[in-house]
């Protein structure tokens, strides 16, 4: 039988569990960048990019569905609330058409840019962090890349803009959904 300042001692220790497991799911959560406004040196993305299908991962494999040995155990609740939902990584390759776009055209300023996609449509991103529709969206420089950080509910869309040359864009894409992270990565060559 337990004696009175074992309890205690028990329930402080539990409380303790607690109090740490909750710090860690809540930094989890709140995982920020460290985004500037400007970046460590002159990154001239504006013009038109089309991409180098040989040298880009293949969509296919990016888009396929997970197999069950690759996903993330759900529990049942989860797994229900999942299927009733529906696919995240549709809804995001939907709504970042970076993802799929054969050519982008981009303009940009000194705090902002703007893209068409083709095939798609027209996107503004502003540096600094903003509420887009369900979208928290962070955009800035880390040296010299260009990132952009989307999140929502259950997903979160990493976007890496790296100038290898002044005729070559690399753009690394990760996506969080459906309990499974995927990356991808392509490679854009300037028009000339």
């Amino acid at each position: 039988m337990w004696q009175p300042s074992e309890q205690k001692f028990a329930a402080k220790r539990l409380r303790i569990y607690i109090s740490a497991a909750l710090l860690a799911v809540l930094m989890m959560g709140c995982k920020g960048l460290d985004l500037t406004q400007n970046p460590a040196a002159v990154v001239p993305l504006s013009g038109a990019w089309h991409v180098d299908a040989s040298a880009s991962d293949d969509l296919r494999a990016f888009t396929r569905a997970p197999t069950e040995r690759r996903r993330a155990k759900l529990s049942v609740r989860e797994e229900i609330r999942r299927i009733g939902l529906g696919s995240g990584l549709a809804f995001v390759v939907q709504g970042f058409q970076v993802i799929d776009a054969d050519q982008m055209i981009i303009e940009q300023s000194g705090d902002s840019m703007g893209v068409k996609y083709i095939p798609g449509t027209y996107r503004d991103v502003t540096w600094g962090d903003r509420e887009r529709d369900i979208w928290r969206v962070q955009a800035g420089w880390q040296e010299r890349d260009l990132v952009i950080y989307s999140t929502a509910k259950g997903l979160r869309v990493l976007e890496r803009y790296q100038l290898v040359n002044p005729q070559r864009l690399r753009l690394d894409i990760e996506v969080q959904a459906d309990g499974t992270n995927r990356k991808l990565t392509r490679f854009f060559d300037r028009k000339r």
